[in-house]
């Protein structure tokens, strides 16, 4: 069986080569450069959850980040390569999608041909006709999905799921809050743009959190 990685490790791996250049490139200090590489190296290795063969597949792309000359071309290059060891968001079936939305009419599938899946961990998408966000994801091997309003207003803030300063809209879900029939909205602000977001997602916990919070009870 072949090794693989999951998206969300792929961009932390990015992220942590984005910081090995602007360190490369900007600090002449040799010893606070092998500090920045050990780190990289150590945080590499944690997010791949220290699993051996992970860390074998990435040991060569490893020395090759580690080259205090490595040049944005190169880097870009490399990743490239790694990219080919990411396991793609396994696509559902139309069928499997409204089944997750059974209770919505006339529901909005997301455009399968232009999404890249290795660089998706969740499959979000907007339908500005009704203001609605669906989001659908794989938790334990399930397929499993939420939707609310996404608010037409986009400020700049932090995104409730990648946890970085995107481009923000209010998402709200209704959720039953007791046996009595009452409902709540809960929600926050997420990235308006779910590709954006999955490229700046590196930690599976504040995604599942979020989707815990808007989750519409039976």
């Amino acid at each position: 069986m072949e090794t693989t990685i999951k998206t969300y490790q792929y961009f932390f791996i990015k992220r942590e080569i984005e910081q090995l250049l602007n360190v490369y490139h900007s600090v002449n200090d040799k010893k606070t450069v092998a500090t920045v590489q050990a780190l990289a190296t150590e945080k590499i290795n944690e997010v791949v959850e220290n699993d051996p063969q992970a860390i074998v597949l990435l040991e060569p792309f490893v020395q090759q980040i580690m080259d205090t000359n490595l040049k944005k071309e190169k880097a870009a290059e490399l990743l490239e390569r790694l990219k080919e060891h990411v396991a793609p968001f396994k696509q559902p079936s139309k069928i499997q999608v409204e089944k997750i939305f059974r209770k919505v009419k006339k529901l909005k599938q997301p455009d399968w041909q232009i999404l890249d899946l290795k660089e998706h961990t969740y499959i979000g998408w907007n339908d500005p006709g009704t203001q609605k966000k669906y989001l659908l994801y794989y938790e334990n091997d399930q397929l499993k999905g939420v939707h609310g309003t996404l608010s037409p207003t986009i400020i700049k803030g932090v995104c409730a799921i990648c946890h970085k300063t995107s481009n923000v809209a209010m998402f709200l879900s209704t959720t039953k809050s007791g046996s009595d029939g009452t409902y709540t909205k809960k929600g926050n602000y997420i990235c308006h743009d779910s590709d954006q977001c999955n490229q700046q997602l590196v930690k599976l916990a504040p995604f599942y959190e979020f989707t815990e919070i808007v989750k519409k009870e039976k």
